[in-house]
């Protein structure tokens, strides 16, 4: 783990903060991984990633080398959920005060927002369960769609991504049997009941698998073969996306723009072109970073990453093809 500080928007020399043994020799699987999606510093301290490890860059050691679902932050407690066919489900806390990992004997705690509920994708037309406790499940949805086209996607298999507003309602993109169109679907499960929010028809060919999330912003967005989407549930609206808030002020164009890649806002004003993968990028107050790439012939090669401080209004490259990733900011 290393850090660049940066003063007036000049980068100064890169500071070593400490080794991480990723993957002992009698591993299966490695322990720690910087790379499966965005991660994030809490309390500039904390190094949480997109794995479910925990790192602690003032006393440099690893607290969590697990790879547990991070949850969210709660004051000195870090939450994690656990879901897995041999070890079975349940949610862990780390302790920050005391550095311990262990898991919640509660049965009725929970943290993640919803309610059990199951996309059963086995048939052609897809449906949807609820399985209360201790009682017999419960069909939400007969028809639920017939799911997006996978057959362009390497090893990839029926599914059926849900999306929760809250414990009782949850959304889901309900397929045509022709794939080329899609509507978001809103459930409630008390109700048991439907409705439609909005739809996206002439969709193309799916080379990658469909999601929902919500962005920096908070607004929930659903990404597909066609672009992304924000899905606004009260207005029952589904409205393009150009671009895609990374928080502090800071975008990022949905697609690149012509050959330069994509365009970096900093509020309404372009400050650079770059190809980089969005969920990657970091912000803070005045400042954005995240990995970049170099194209050709449609082959992508990272470079190190890229970094702007509204303070000099230029950009400044750091690092090299061994990056791994943009962990995040520490205001000092």
């Amino acid at each position: 783990l290393v850090k660049y500080s940066f003063a007036n928007g000049e980068a100064g020399p890169q500071e070593k903060i400490m080794d991480v043994v990723m993957q002992n020799p009698d591993d299966k699987t490695p322990r720690i991984r910087f790379d499966l999606g965005p991660n994030q510093v809490y309390r500039n301290r904390y190094v949480i990633t997109a794995y479910g490890n925990v790192v602690d860059l003032d006393q440099k050691k690893i607290l969590v080398d697990q790879h547990d679902r991070f949850v969210r932050a709660s004051g000195d407690s870090l939450i994690f959920y656990t879901n897995d066919i041999f070890k079975g489900k349940y949610y862990s806390v780390l302790n920050l005060v005391t550095g311990k990992y262990e898991q919640v004997k509660d049965p009725l705690f929970r943290a993640i927002t919803g309610k059990d509920v199951e996309p059963d994708c086995s048939q052609r037309i897809f449906r949807i369960y609820y399985y209360p406790p201790s009682a017999p499940k419960i069909e939400l949805v007969r028809d639920a769609g017939y799911g997006e086209d996978i057959s362009l996607i390497p090893g990839a298999r029926p599914r059926l991504p849900l999306f929760w507003i809250d414990d009782d309602n949850f959304l889901y993109p309900n397929y045509s049997s022709a794939h080329d169109y899609v509507a978001i679907m809103k459930v409630s499960v008390s109700a048991k009941s439907e409705e439609k929010i909005g739809d996206v028809d002439q969709l193309p060919e799916n080379r990658a698998l469909s999601e929902f999330f919500r962005d920096a912003d908070g607004q929930i967005e659903y990404r597909c073969s066609r672009g992304l989407y924000r899905v606004d549930v009260e207005k029952k609206k589904v409205t393009e996306m150009q671009f895609i808030p990374e928080g502090n002020g800071f975008s990022i164009s949905s697609n690149d723009v012509d050959s330069k890649g994509r365009n970096i806002r900093s509020g309404e004003t372009v400050i650079g072109n770059y190809y980089c993968d969005p969920s990657l990028a970091s912000t803070g107050t005045g400042v954005i970073a995240f990995p970049y790439e170099m194209v050709l012939g449609g082959d992508h090669y990272l470079q190190g990453a890229a970094v702007w401080c509204a303070s000099s209004s230029k950009w400044k490259t750091v690092g090299d093809s061994d990056l791994s990733a943009v962990v995040g900011w520490i205001e000092e």
